[in-house]
């Protein structure tokens, strides 16, 4: 029994590291993908419609600062929703295992039916999961609508973890031209960031199931199109 025990808790344990882990590793590559690729496009656009080293270094660091601020609060934001509709969700739950218990224990009868429990060992299961009230709650929460309370990221580290990534990756364009003027600083951005792009691309992989190589690629090509696509709108608009 004891062994049994520790075992369930290691298990608990780890699983509930390698979800943060996993959670982190999204949020940093979800803040240099964007921060690469929107510093990326404006550089390449502003660079394109002007000559002076000072111009593109302004507006990228306005595009930098600004976005890190708007991705660093939208995740913030929106892991402190998904709180909070948790919490909503949750008294729900307690008030109808309050208001309406025998119904709710049918729920919970025929959630486990279907996982293939039958007889005195279905009784005992749903009979030990309505015993406390909280537990009961938690288990309608996550087998009903799918939730775990320890699913959920610090909406404050979250936000944090994309707001600094995005600067990390906004900050790649922009290097070149601190020390090259253009335009053999549009060049020298255009490779360092293609060879970053790829690297996050390939980064990505470590929490999905997709090859390095084609991620990799994938995430370039985006790149590369949205940079292009600005250069030659600048370009024209110098060109006026």
């Amino acid at each position: 029994m004891g062994l049994s025990l520790r075992g369930r808790e290691y298990e608990h344990h780890t699983e509930k590291v390698h979800i943060g882990a996993g959670r982190n590793l999204r949020d940093v590559m979800l803040g240099l993908n964007d921060g690469l690729v929107a510093a990326f496009a404006v550089t390449s656009g502003v660079a394109g419609a002007f000559t002076a080293a000072n111009v593109v270094v302004m507006a990228g660091l306005a595009e930098m600062l600004g976005g890190a601020v708007s991705m660093g609060l939208a995740a913030f934001i929106s892991a402190r929703s998904q709180i909070e509709f948790y919490q909503s969700e949750i008294e729900r739950e307690r008030y109808e295992i309050r208001r309406w218990p025998e119904r709710e224990r049918e729920e919970v009868r025929a959630i486990y039916r279907q996982k293939g429990f039958s007889g005195h060992l279905l009784d005992q299961i749903v009979d030990h999961i309505s015993a406390d009230p909280e537990r009961w709650a938690a288990v309608m929460m996550r087998e009903e609508l799918g939730f775990a309370d320890e699913s959920f990221e610090p909406p404050l580290r979250s936000g944090l973890v994309v707001g600094l990534s995005y600067l990390a990756g906004a900050a790649v364009p922009l290097i070149s031209y601190l020390v090259i003027d253009p335009p053999a600083a549009i060049i020298y951005s255009a490779i360092v960031t293609v060879l970053v792009l790829f690297g996050v691309g390939a980064g990505k992989t470590l929490i999905t199931a997709r090859s390095w190589w084609r991620s990799g690629l994938e995430t370039m090509f985006i790149g590369i199109a949205a940079a292009a696509v600005t250069y030659i709108a600048g370009t024209f608009f110098r060109a006026r």
